[in-house]
């Protein structure tokens, strides 16, 4: 549960860095990144909680 967290932070931590990026320097490749990387974190929470469903499923 703590690295589930803490990856959730860097990520959050990450997309506020490319968001900042972005509209200091206008570049659209932070824009991009950024849009990305939101991508993947729903990927990442939709993964995480099918787990714990199975796990909770399985193990009862």
């Amino acid at each position: 549960m703590l690295m589930i967290r803490l990856i959730f932070v860097l990520l959050v931590i990450t997309a506020m860095v490319l968001l900042g990026l972005y509209l200091l320097s206008s570049d659209k490749k932070y824009l991009h990144y950024f849009k990305q990387t939101i991508k993947y974190t729903f990927f990442l929470v939709i993964v995480t909680a099918v787990l714990f469903v199975l796990r909770r499923i399985l193990y009862v």
